[in-house]
């Protein structure tokens, strides 16, 4: 890895579940190289549900948003600087792992303007 590799962090309630070294982008997606530490085996089966479900979205976009919410419960993404990052979509296949976020939550689809 070169010094000037970033690298975010997927973590939990208990801590450090994976770096993520970035590889490459496609705008708004980064690439990554996933580098787990034995506590992200606990929680894969999510991703995997999670990318079965994607590749049947436009047959079933309920089943796919339930799995990704489960994905976003277990787990929360950290910028380089270690900061949380409010919103994202994160996709884990093995060893590699691609995502877009953003700095700003989304507004909640439920609340009302007023």
């Amino acid at each position: 890895m070169s010094d000037d590799a970033q690298v975010w962090q997927l973590v939990d309630d208990e801590g450090l579940l994976a770096d993520l070294v970035v590889t490459g982008s496609d705008f708004p997606w980064l690439n990554a190289e996933v580098r787990p530490v034995d506590r992200l085996e606990r929680i894969r089966p999510l991703f995997e549900e999670e990318l079965r479900r994607l590749d049947r979205l436009d047959d079933d976009l309920a089943s796919w948003e339930a799995a990704y919410h489960r994905v976003r419960q277990a787990v929360r993404l950290l910028a380089p600087d270690g900061r949380p990052v409010p919103e994202f979509l994160l996709h884990i296949d093995g060893h590699d792992a691609w995502w877009r976020w953003s700095d700003e939550p989304f507004p909640d689809a439920t609340q009302t303007e007023q």
